[in-house]
């Protein structure tokens, strides 16, 4: 796959005043002509050697915007078209058969289009004294185009590949599951998240070297999968690798010598395939709460010893598949990392 990617933008920076209220930001517009040829050996050329070849543009305009409504409090806004290529993998005609264990055929799609979305942004962001600041943030993504792994069970000889490609033992009959990228009509994307980062300087002594760190974020996304390359139904589902929920807290001590932090982070079940195997709906990772901590001394300026821990809450790999059932599908123990290292500079 051969890809050249042609570019150019305007940009416009103005620095202004809104009812006496300082204002600045930029406004842009960026024009994108993508041309790729890929070459490869594709099911409807019968095992020969064929290349496909296509092109598009893209006009990106974009606004981003920042009022000072206080000195240290600051509304933020920001709107754009936005594209990103699928990857180059993705566009090969050509694929891959696997005869042993499960039967499946991979294939690529030279005709892909990329990702493309409109996005708006707004925040909402007050600042502390030394470093604190508690923020609030709105998002909308309507995605156009997105690009999905449509897999569907057929049999080898409804495939178009030559029956040469499988061993001699093979009739033709067995059923392979073939994947192969596809372009849908994605969905709305939209939520709010929440910042607070704290340092304690207003406490006494040693006591203001504390600190904490926390961030939530609530997502609601309605993606329209399609289930199969004959029929137009679809199955509206969440984005696949975005957890509706998810929320992470840091305390920490950071002193001249010592400085210590234990930190939780939670993920909400997320899906990872829609649809899924087997006539499933879909399939997915359940939610996770990790617990880490991290302990540093500096013994002079030069030498640095460091006792960490990773996930103290002994997370499995829980993956399941279809959404009422949760049944389980990977259940993976990795377990508790505890790691003791030192460091020199010089």
């Amino acid at each position: 796959v051969e890809e050249k990617d042609t570019s150019f933008f305007f940009q416009f920076d103005f620095n202004k005043e809104l009812f006496g209220m300082p204002l600045r930001g930029n406004v842009g517009l960026r024009y994108v002509k993508t041309e790729q040829s890929a070459t490869g050996y594709q099911a409807a050329g019968g095992g020969t050697e064929v290349t496909v070849v296509q092109t598009y543009e893209d006009w990106l305009p974009s606004l981003n915007l920042s009022l000072a409504v206080q000195p240290n409090f600051y509304v933020r806004f920001a709107a754009a078209n936005v594209m990103a290529r699928p990857s180059l993998g993705n566009l090969t005609p050509g694929g891959s058969i696997n005869t042993t264990g499960n039967l499946t055929i991979t294939s690529g799609n030279p005709y892909l289009q990329p990702f493309r979305a409109t996005t708006f942004d707004a925040s909402f962001e007050y600042y502390f004294p030394k470093g604190g600041l508690i923020g609030v943030g709105l998002f909308y993504k309507d995605i156009g185009t997105y690009v999905q792994s449509l897999r569907t069970n057929v049999p080898f000889n409804q495939t178009g590949l030559p029956i040469s490609l499988l061993p001699s033992n093979f009739t033709g009959d067995e059923i392979f599951q073939v994947t192969t990228p596809i372009n849908t009509e994605g969905g709305p994307l939209k939520g709010f998240e929440i910042n607070w980062q704290q340092p304690f300087t207003f406490l006494p002594d040693k006591w203001s070297n504390f600190g904490t760190l926390f961030a939530y974020t609530r997502v609601y996304s309605k993606i329209d999968y399609v289930t199969s390359p004959t029929n137009s139904a679809v199955i509206t589902e969440d984005l696949i690798g975005l957890s509706p929920e998810s929320w992470s807290g840091t305390f920490y001590y950071d002193g001249p010598k010592f400085d210590a932090r234990v930190s939780a982070s939670y993920r909400k079940a997320f899906l990872t395939r829609v649809p899924g195997q087997n006539n499933n709906d879909v399939e997915g990772k359940n939610s996770t709460l990790n617990v880490d901590f991290k302990i540093g001394y500096n013994i002079t300026k030069q030498i640095e010893v460091s006792f960490e821990g990773t996930n103290l809450t002994d997370e499995f790999n829980d993956q399941f598949i279809g959404r009422d059932r949760n049944s389980p599908v990977v259940y993976h123990h990795t377990g508790r990392q505890l790691m003791l290292g030192a460091r020199f500079t010089y």
